[in-house]
């Protein structure tokens, strides 16, 4: 639909796409530029908030985002309105169904009662799009489609933040898909299955991936948050000073980290247990850790320890043509920029 419309409206191929990852409590935004040798990183900047931005996933005041990413662009000199931005998968309904073979038309007409059928909301109510997976193995002229749904409020609300932040919003992902794809993007189809795991400040995603294929999603509502706000309540004292405390990993609170550590690593353990129950002929051979609270201190190594996987930080400048005049993402950057990186990588996509 976007490559149509450049073709209509003769615009150039865009170069330049503002990749805008809005978290539970951070703004983060990422320019990459197409040059013939790849991409090359121009901009990032990150900035956090007290206050939730979301709340369930959804924009919490939609003026204020949009005031506060005006801002950021401002700051950081990005005057490029072409963007890409995810939606929360906490937010998103998924469903991975299996339909007879049928060319593209008769598909675009009929998948609407498909959609009616698997997703609990009306048509009016929602916005969806799928994917045909391919067809099935196992399964004579049968194929498989992943369908994917969000509230129309919930979409809106996105689309209303980046029209008062002067943006032209071209393409609105998942957060989720963003993050597996960029392990795609970096490391190929691998002979094992992966888990991709995003430690945020209120949820924890996992997705393991099988191929290019995301075979189990999970969330767990626990989150670098958490962590925050316990050692607050425990040791009475402000979200800020709490957030200083786990930062610098202070003494006094250690055993606080031990319960968020062990919590998180046991949840990742019992994921991949009941995935391997599940799929018996498969094997998890590699955990790939992202997200602000993956870099707490003690985490990568309990979840190495439990689950018996090894364990790696995600790093998404992997992916990217490094020379004199590119940013370089420090070792903090690497865990919260891997959405909006991907987001920007697409620019891609939006080829006529």
């Amino acid at each position: 639909m976007v490559k149509k419309a450049l073709e209509k409206l003769r615009l150039r191929p865009l170069t330049e796409l503002l990749g805008v990852d809005i978290g539970t409590s951070s703004i983060k935004v990422c320019l990459l530029k197409k040059t013939k040798d790849g991409l090359s990183l121009q901009k990032y900047a990150k900035k956090s908030y007290e206050t939730d931005l979301l709340r369930d996933g959804t924009i919490a005041d939609g003026a204020f985002v949009a005031s506060e990413l005006k801002y950021l662009l401002k700051e950081q000199g990005i005057n490029v309105t072409a963007a890409a931005t995810a939606l929360s998968s906490y937010t998103v309904i998924t469903k991975r169904v299996t339909m007879p073979l049928l060319d593209e038309e008769t598909l675009s007409k009929s998948i609407g009662l498909e959609v009616e059928s698997v997703i609990p909301y009306p048509l009016r109510d929602i916005y969806y799009n799928y994917y045909v997976m391919g067809a099935e193995d196992d399964k004579e002229a049968m194929m498989s489609l992943l369908i994917v749904a969000a509230k129309k409020e919930i979409v809106d609300a996105y689309i209303d933040v980046f029209r008062l932040a002067g943006l032209n919003l071209l393409i609105l992902d998942v957060d989720m898909f963003a993050m597996t794809n960029l392990i795609e993007l970096i490391h190929g189809p691998q002979q094992f299955s992966v888990v991709a795991a995003d430690i945020g400040a209120s949820v924890t995603n996992i997705a393991i991936l099988k191929n290019e294929t995301i075979e189990f999603t999970r969330e767990i509502l626990i989150g670098g948050k958490y962590l925050t706000n316990e050692i607050a309540k425990t040791r009475k004292v402000s979200q800020e000073e709490a957030e200083e405390k786990k930062l610098n990993v202070d003494g006094d609170v250690s055993g606080l980290f031990d319960d968020f550590i062990g919590n998180v690593s046991s949840e990742m353990n019992k994921t991949v247990n009941f995935y391997v129950a599940t799929k018996p002929r498969e094997t998890v051979g590699k955990i790939y850790l992202t997200g602000g609270s993956s870099r707490i201190p003690g985490l990568k190594e309990r979840i190495e320890s439990e689950t018996g996987i090894e364990v790696a930080f995600l790093d998404p400048s992997m992916c990217l043509k490094q020379n004199e005049k590119s940013v370089k993402l420090g070792e903090e950057d690497q865990a919260f920029a891997p959405v909006a990186l991907y987001l920007s990588s697409r620019v891609s996509d939006l080829e006529p």
